[in-house]
């Protein structure tokens, strides 16, 4: 099983950046983990990249989250 959003919350969505979708998860408190789902505008492909506390709003407001390294579920090897 899958638990790369368990316990996360939804803090930001970008809609239909470069043909993506961007869904920013963050987990609650101070040095929290983050995730940030990247979905196609196709809505066929889901990848995901992570992360750990403040690094979020840098990765987010980098204006493109597509920078970031994106990989699917089964490669973040218990991370996310």
């Amino acid at each position: 099983m899958n638990r790369t959003l368990d316990g996360k919350m939804i803090v930001d969505v970008a809609m239909a950046v470069s043909g993506h979708n961007y869904y920013g998860y963050v987990s609650p408190g101070e040095n929290s983990a983050y995730v940030i789902m990247r979905e196609n505008v196709a809505e066929t492909e889901y990848r995901y990249a992570y992360g750990l506390g403040s690094a979020f709003a840098t990765d987010w407001n980098s204006g493109n989250p597509s920078t970031l390294n994106f990989v699917r579920p089964n490669e973040l090897n218990g991370r996310g």
